[in-house]
Parts: C-alpha cells; structure tokens; sequence
C-alpha cells in the first residue's frame, strides 16, 4: 500500500508528524510553568488573607501620610523601620488608618485560638520558599502570641522558630517569657547555640536545680560574657538566695555600673540598688544620679526612689543640690521627652522641679530635708 503512496507525499506526512510533536512537547513543557505560576499567585492570595486575619495591613493600601525616611513603602517610627516587607504590624495598623478604614477593614482583630496561631508557624515551608510574605506571618504570629499572653500549651510549637535560626530568635523568647520558657530550657539553648540574647531570659534557680545553678556560676565566672549580661546571670542568683549573694551582688554593680555602655542596662543596676535599699546602695545610685551621661538613667532613679520608699531619702537630697549648682557631669535625654528643656543650666531641670514638688509635700519631712529641698529649687 506504501508503495502506491508517492514519497513526496510520504515526506510531507513525516514532517507534519515531527510538527505535531514538537508543538505537544512544548504544550507539555509550558503546562507546569502555567501551573506554577497559578500557585504562586494563589499561595501570595492565601498568605495575605492570613495577614489580613491577623490584623495587619498592606502599606500599599493606606491613604493617610506616613513617615518612610526616603524609602517608599517602608514605615518608619521614631527612626526605626517598623513594617515587615510592606505590612505593617496588627498592633500598629490602626494608628495609620481613619476611623472609617478601621471599621470597614474589621480592625482591630479579635484574639485567635492558641491552634490557630500555631497553624501559621509554618516554617519548613519557609525554609523552603523564603518567601518575605510567609516571614510576616511568622513574625506577627509570634508578637501576637506575645501580645495576648496566650497560655502556651507546648513550648516545642514556638520553639520549632527558634531551631530554624530564621531571624526570629528573641521574638520567639519574648512570645514564652514567663510562659512555659524556664532557666534549664534556656540553659539547653545556649549550650547548643551560645547566643548571648539567651542569658536575658534566664530565671532564679529552684530549690534542688544544683546543675542549672551551677550553670549560671560557671556563667558568672565567664570574663568572656559582658558585664551586661553577668550582671542579669547574678541577678538570677541573688533572687534565689539573697543572703549568699548579696555583698558580691553589690560589688559587681559597683565595679561596673560606669562602664556598661547601654543607658537601660545601667537603668536596670540602679533599679537593683533601689530594691536593696541599704546605705552603701543609695550611696552607689546617688553616684549615678550626679554623674551618668543619660538623663533618663538620673530620671529613673528618682523615680524608683519615689516608688520604693515613699519617702524623701536626705543624701538625695544633697545630691540634687550639687546637680543644681553644676557640680555634676552634663547629660542628654536619648528619648523624645514631654518637658521642655532649657537652653542654660542642667537638661534635668524641668524634672527635678516636678520631683521637688512632690517631695515638698511628703509628710514627716525633716526640717533640715525641708530647707535643702527650698534651697535646691532657689538655686535652679
């Protein structure tokens, strides 16, 4: 029969075979490209309807001014970025939205189940894809978390983040702080992965935990740590036994109060000193108070001083004195602060008057206390 064909015809009939081929081979090669990208474009849908579910809400979509530091599309509040790949936080969504978007949007959101939350921690997918939107949803799944004080049902679901190592690590420790995260947990954690941000969520050892109590000495003879963080291992130590620790306590705040860089760990020594309460510790924060380059670490220790004791301590007193006739170092506010600040004379002034004011009025005041407060407020 093939013979009777003509091989013109035969030629013609080959070629045309070998075209139908190529174009089913190229349909065949295209159709998971198509597919792809419609799985894309669904899992981006799926992921913002979770954004959306938690409360957050696209940059893109807000119509009030915003601050962006010269970077269209980010938000940025008191110099700090504080969207995430174009979405802001469900805590700070409804500061940029009109009253009339809150209500159209359903924002702000009601409190998920713990489940729910933990169904969004989707983190092998991410580590998988890396994919910014799925990385919102884990970090404002996390604060959220937080936010709420969820009761945490199992550690393991929010530390599964944690082991990832995706940039998530302290959100993950402040989400179980207080809830579920214990002083061996965190011991386990630094053994494994050394990260110093770990030491600050340490807890006071219990009766019995000999080996994490010796953790945390073993710590605190670690020249290697900063002096920062020694200091919240001693603090560990102290709470559990006060007794044992409390003259070392006090010497390692001495020695270091001046030196530690960060104005909130030197707030936090201060405030250490002010729970101790005896002569030699006012002496130590009464140091502070004249001559910490911080004003907010001199604010504070007024402060705790009004909180604690509830009454007007003299060799505060003195002290103030000296800060009004300028025998203190300068310091500066690092934080936006509601007093005005003079151009003359110490940044503390608008403070101290307030403080002074309430001190005049505590009952029981010496008269001695009482002519120096007159003075100190003559003075400035």
């Amino acid at each position: 029969m093939l013979k009777m064909i003509p091989p013109a015809i035969v030629l013609i009939l080959c070629l045309t075979g070998v075209c139908l081929d190529s174009v089913a081979a190229e349909e065949a090669q295209s159709e998971p490209a198509i597919k792809t990208a419609v799985d894309q474009k669904s899992e981006q849908q799926e992921y913002e309807a979770i954004l959306y579910e938690l409360g957050s809400f696209p940059v893109r979509r807000l119509t009030e001014p915003y601050q962006n530091n010269g970077h269209p599309g980010e938000v940025y509040f008191m110099g700090h970025r504080i969207d995430v790949h174009g979405w802001l936080p469900p805590l700070r969504a409804t500061q940029y939205l009109t009253r009339t978007e809150r209500k159209a949007n359903q924002l702000p959101r009601k409190q998920l189940r713990y489940e729910r939350y933990v169904a969004f921690l989707d983190v092998k997918t991410y580590q998988q894809s890396r994919d910014p939107l799925l990385f919102a949803i884990l970090r404002f799944t996390l604060d959220e978390m937080q936010r709420s004080q969820l009761e945490i049902k199992q550690p393991e679901d929010l530390l599964q983040v944690y082991h990832a190592r995706i940039g998530l690590e302290e959100a993950v420790l402040k989400a179980l702080q207080g809830r579920g995260l214990t002083g061996p947990m965190v011991a386990d954690l630094y053994r494994q992965y050394g990260d110093p941000v770990l030491l600050r969520y340490l807890t006071p050892p219990t009766r019995g935990a000999q080996e994490y109590r010796a953790f945390l000495e073993q710590l605190l003879k670690d020249q290697s740590i900063e002096a920062a963080l020694r200091f919240v291992v001693y603090t560990q130590l102290y709470q559990a036994d006060r007794q044992k620790y409390l003259a070392g306590y006090k010497a390692f705040i001495s020695d270091h109060i001046e030196q530690l860089p960060d104005w909130r760990d030197r707030k936090n020594m201060n405030t250490a000193l002010s729970a101790i309460g005896d002569a030699e510790s006012i002496e130590i924060m009464n140091r502070s108070l004249l001559n910490d380059p911080v004003a907010e670490v001199r604010e504070w220790i007024l402060v705790v001083e009004q909180l604690d004791r509830k009454r007007v301590q003299p060799a505060v007193i003195d002290t103030l004195l000296q800060i009004a006739e300028g025998k203190g170092k300068p310091c500066q506010h690092v934080l936006p602060t509601c007093f005005k600040i003079p151009e003359q004379g110490t940044e503390l002034r608008p403070f101290l008057f307030a403080w002074l004011d309430w001190a005049r009025e505590q009952p029981n005041l010496a008269q001695e206390t009482q002519q120096k407060i007159e003075r100190v407020l003559q003075v400035l």
